[in-house]
């Protein structure tokens, strides 16, 4: 420790004493003192911009003492300032006014450009959009800011992995999700899931998406680079699009050291819960509780169609009184304890048989979340460092789950000499949990167990989990065939992990001349992720108990170099070229170790196993090298011409056949800058694109290799894998186009933007299936064309610009469909993923995803009933018949999305309303048919005491001539909704998947500065915040805004048991001195 604030000192110090430089820096703040992020300053006559950071300061370098700076911001007055003598004074005020002109946007290869020369559509996220209302996985808070963006949130709490998706799926097999790129270094994204699979035993658990480890604090601004053509410079990886991360440096307008603090707590609490009905009790008729084993009990015992409750009855139940053998008083659950010699059971004495209304809600806890931020940043004339210190601390909802993170990182920024300067970045990210919870269909998530939870179930006994007598070995419960204990599955079953990551970039920068420049630069992504299961004795499905280690190891390293060069033909004609190559390499270890059975209880390690351990070993290396270039001319400040050129060589594809090129062109038309316009339009562009963009493989593709199985006595056995490889592999193609135009009008008043685009992927490799007499299941092949269309539209508006008070209100709009043109030869439909039950290979237990042509990416293929004419067709004895044949259920992505975003000021007095629409699209609810199986949920009150008959027909003659009347056969209750709900009928399952959010809700109030500087702050801010706060959808039962873990895969348009989501609401204060 005093190592580390030694170094800090000497780093402190170093720019402390360096004065000498041409660098020349300031802050840019309103009226009101605050500061202006975003605000463009350029020296006027020449092309040196800068822009100013978060807290409004800027850097510019300039050649002379005496020169004009122009400063542009939205809703600010330009503003013209003359330096005489290298007189830059520390502050800068602007005016508030509405007109601004082009702002400095970061693209590819970190390289700076005025927004009006683009040609492709570029999102951007400022810093205050991110921590106003701080999220724990800063993927999430980009949901409903971005046209073009889809954000779903995952479905297992804080912690849990978000998907991103930026212009829709334009691949059969691959994530389609972008690539993360921090200070113009590619990063992972990515959770390499540990091999578990969905069969109630050791059930999938979710540790969070990589970008999720990233403090938004630490984040100066987003841009995400929607087209290919934007995206072209960053090889295979960015062809779903990049989400460009650039970090906060230290640089200020004063010299000298500033502190920063963040920090905020929320709490949450249940948004969504299914919707269970309190009029019936446990059991088919009546119910009395003796084991609570399937053999004594009956399966009666887990269903919810017993007595009706709350009537003044006693039943026999679990947590009745009871005594053991020896006369001592035990619960009706105590079952070992009333086991006589003679195998008899001791009795239970009767007890009220009420309705436990809120035992599932009082079940789940108020989570806690806080999150502390403060960096530290000094300035000089010859540089800057920031260190920043973050973490959090999570409390989850459900009990004993949590999720722990600190960070450190630090920032330097040195000019060396007034040609040599130097830029580094390092970040230390230590996440880690006692337990995550379980996920999927299985006894392990409690999700599952809730659906099987009678009404008149007391959870407050459950608490004392152990049976009498049989503490650590017995589990103490209100069914023992079919659930656990699920305060025992949380404090005795737990899933822990440590994860320690390090990222890194370090630059170098010489400025051969004002106009050559070359950077070099290196990153490192780097982590470890240790990993283990506990599984105590008693466990349903783990018996004898468990012990297991995972450990991930992950290394990602990009060297590359940039050199630029830009300069005036004429008075007109401007260009910009750039030169580089880059080297990644990818290393990736996964192992696990596991205990299947325990010798001894509560010993969870390795070598306390009754049984020969098993395990896995996997390890995945990649390279790629590359080189590329871009060119920019410009004329007049109205015409932009674009074209970049890459090309890559994958250690993933054949020797002869690992070369593909990208190449991308693009036009920017300034039309206001031409041609003089009806006074109404203020700024009007026009833009177009196109690229095209290659694609590899994972590792090992090429040639087979045998995986290693089980002995056979003491002979080593090895098997053939399933897929046959390919040696004559081809990269895919991704072929993009795109048109848009940005119209303002009103004086920049009102600004809209609007996008068309085509994305044509071709040449994808997937595992087409083969004939089993191969020894094969699926071969690797190039084949399918997949073409995405969209539309992306947004308008933002200063709607009230009054002195006192200001309403800033934007939309944005988003929708595509990815068609699925082509499938490889003699190849009808390719199964792009399943969701099953308990494992279940097909047929009865499976949902699919399915690419058929002329269908849609995203389609979901399930069983329902036989229909004729629309109408349902019933049996005989009343029950619907099931139809085995998959037919098309819908599909999970949405028709359509709206952000819409509110920003009112008075004073002081900031509040910022986010809403985020989705229409359209489909989820499968396994809540919904496993809670109408066990009749838990209220949709199954109807027809419990007279019956039900069904809406449908029956044929009364043969299936050769049918002759169909109307169903008029009465059946029970449990035997309908059995019916109508079977797992083996996903059709009955589907809920529209469309909703609306209070995304976000923020109320800041900044202190007087005046007030602020008496009690030693610069600045001061309190703030109440709140996300998802509302929801309205038709689903009673879950959100609909969900993934599945499927073994270790993550699927679409399922609620697989998923975990309720949470609003969120608490405080924020911000302070700078």
């Amino acid at each position: 420790m005093k190592k580390s604030i030694l170094i800090l000192c000497y780093l402190l110090s170093f720019n402390l004493l360096a004065q000498d430089s041409k660098t020349y820096s300031s802050v840019v703040v309103d009226s009101k003192g605050e500061p202006v992020p975003g605000a463009v300053v350029n020296e006027m006559g020449t092309d040196q911009f800068a822009i100013t950071l978060n807290d409004g300061s800027f850097k510019l370098k300039t050649s002379t003492k005496n020169f004009t700076l122009s400063i542009r911001s939205l809703g600010f007055k330009d503003f013209k300032l003359e330096i005489r003598n290298g007189a830059m004074p520390p502050q800068i005020m602007l005016t508030e006014d509405l007109e601004q002109l082009d702002e400095v946007v970061v693209t590819a290869l970190g390289i700076e450009r005025e927004k009006q020369s683009l040609a492709s559509s570029i999102g951007k996220i400022e810093n205050r959009q991110l921590t106003d209302v701080p999220m724990t996985n800063v993927v999430n808070s980009m949901a409903g800011q971005v046209a073009g963006v889809q954000i779903t949130n995952g479905s297992s709490g804080v912690g849990s992995s978000s998907r991103i998706i930026v212009r829709g799926e334009n691949s059969l097999t691959g994530t389609n999700q972008p690539l993360f790129v921090v200070d113009g270094v590619p990063i992972s994204n990515e959770q390499i899931t540990s091999e578990l699979v969905n069969n109630g035993s050791l059930q999938e658990v979710d540790y969070g998406n990589g970008g999720a480890e990233i403090d938004p604090d630490n984040i100066a601004s987003i841009f995400i680079l929607k087209g290919a053509g934007s995206a072209a410079l960053y090889g295979s990886r960015a062809a779903n699009g990049v989400v460009l991360i650039t970090t906060k440096r230290g640089r200020g307008a004063q010299k000298g050291i500033g502190v920063t603090t963040s920090s905020s707590l929320t709490f949450e609490t249940l948004l969504t819960l299914p919707d269970y009905q309190n009029e019936y009790g446990g059991g088919i008729g009546d119910f009395a509780f003796n084991t609570g084993l399937g053999a004594l009990d009956g399966t009666a015992g887990i269903f919810s169609y017993g007595p009706k409750l709350d009537q003044g009855t006693l039943v026999p139940q679990f947590d009745g009184p009871s005594t053991d053998v020896n006369g001592n008083p035990v619960r009706g659950g105590d079952v070992k304890a009333r086991t006589r010699a003679d195998g008899s059971l001791t009795d239970i004495t009767a007890t009220p048989w009420v309705s436990r209304p809120d035992n599932i809600r009082n079940f789940f806890e108020t989570g806690r979340t806080a999150q502390n931020s403060v960096s530290v940043n000094s300035t000089s004339d010859k540089g800057s460092i920031r260190l920043a210190y973050n973490n959090l601390r999570n409390k989850g909802i459900l009990p004993n789950t949590d999720l722990n993170r600190d960070g450190l990182a630090i920032s330097l920024d040195q000019q060396l000499t007034n040609k040599l300067s130097v830029n580094s970045y390092l970040n230390y990210i230590n996440t880690r949990s006692n337990n995550r919870p379980n996920l999927g269909y299985g006894y392990e998530n409690v999700m599952y167990g809730f659906n099987w939870t009678q009404r008149q179930v007391n959870f407050e006994p459950l608490k004392n989990y152990w049976q009498a007598g049989q503490e650590g070995i017995e589990q103490f419960n209100y069914n023992y065939a079919w659930v656990n204990n699920p305060y025992f599955t949380l404090f005795e079953n737990t899933n822990s992990f440590d994860k320690h990551r390090v990222l890194g970039n370090s630059a170098v920068n010489y400025d051969f001349t004002d106009k050559l420049t070359l950077t070099v630069r290196t990153g490192v992504d780097i982590y470890n992720d240790n990993r283990a299961f506990r599984r105590a004795l008693s466990t349903n499905a783990n018996p004898t108990g468990s012990y297991r280690e995972d450990e991930v190891f992950y290394k990602e390293i990009n060297t590359d170099f940039l050199l630029s060069y830009k300069d005036r033909i004429n008075e007109d004609f401007t260009y910009d070229l750039s030169l580089g190559a880059n080297r990644f390499d990818q290393t990736i270890k996964y192992k696990y170790t596991e205990a299947s059975q325990l010798a001894l209880p509560n010993i969870y390690t390795l070598a306390n196993s009754n049984a020969p351990l098993t395990g896995n070993n996997e390890i995945y290396e990649k390279r790629i090298n590359s080189i590329y270039g871009t060119g920019n001319i410009g004329y007049r400040n109205t015409l932009y011409l674009d074209l970049t050129l890459r090309n890559d060589w994958s250690s993933t594809l054949p020797i002869d056949n690992n070369s593909f090129a990208y190449y991308s062109t693009g036009l920017s038309y300034v039309l206001s800058n031409m041609v003089e316009l009806p006074e109404v339009l203020s700024f009007v562009k026009l833009r177009a694109s196109a690229a095209s963009v290659g694609n590899d493989t994972e590792p090992y593709q090429l040639r087979n290799t045998f995986a290693f199985n089980q002995n056979y006595g003491e002979n080593l056995r090895v098997t053939n894998q399933s897929t046959l490889k390919n040696l004559n592999l081809r990269p895919e193609r991704l072929t993009a186009y795109e048109t848009g135009a940005e119209i303002w009008l009103l004086n920049d008043r009102i600004q809209t933007d609007i996008t068309i685009y085509q994305n044509t992927s071709t040449d994808q490799i997937i595992a087409r299936p083969i004939s089993l007499t191969t020894g094969f299941s699926n071969k690797l092949e190039n084949g399918g064309k997949v073409q995405t269309r969209g539309l992306e539209a947004s308008i933002s508006a200063l709607a009230i610009n009054q002195s006192e008070f200001k309403w800033k209100v934007s939309a944005n709009y988003s929708t595509y469909r990815s068609k699925v043109l082509e499938l490889p030869e003699g190849v009808d439909q390719f199964v792009t993923g399943n969701a099953a039950f308990f494992g279940g290979a097909g047929g009865s237990n499976s949902l699919f995803y399915i690419a058929k042509e002329g269908g849609l990416v995203g389609d979901m293929y399930g069983t329902g009933f036989k229909k004729v004419n629309g109408r349902t067709v019933y049996d005989s004895n009343g029950a619907p018949i099931t139809d085995g044949t998959l037919r098309l259920l819908g599909n999970y992505n949405p028709d359509f999305s709206i952000g819409l975003n509110n920003e009112f000021s008075y004073k002081r007095i900031v509040m910022n309303v986010l809403f985020d629409l989705r229409y359209g699209g489909i989820i499968s609810s396994r809540t919904r048919s496993l809670g109408n199986t066990s009749g838990v949920l209220k949709e199954t009150l109807a027809g419990r005491e007279d019956g039900i008959i069904g809406d449908g027909i029956v044929n009364i003659v043969t299936e050769e001539n049918p002759n169909y009347v109307e169903n008029t056969t009465t059946v029970s209750a449990i035997s309908y909704y059995n019916a109508i709900y079977s797992r083996g009928n996903e059709e009955s399952s589907i809920y529209d998947a469309s909703y609306i959010k209070l995304r976000q809700l923020g109320l800041y109030y900044s202190l007087d500065s005046k007030l602020s500087q008496r009690i030693g702050f610069q600045s001061v801010k309190f703030g109440f915040i709140g996300s998802n706060l509302l929801l309205f959808t038709e689903n009673p039962h879950v959100d609909p805004e969900l993934n599945a873990f499927q073994g270790r895969n993550i699927v679409h348009g399922v609620d697989d048991m998923s975990l309720p989501s949470t609003r969120s609401f608490g405080f924020s204060i911000k302070t700078q001195f």
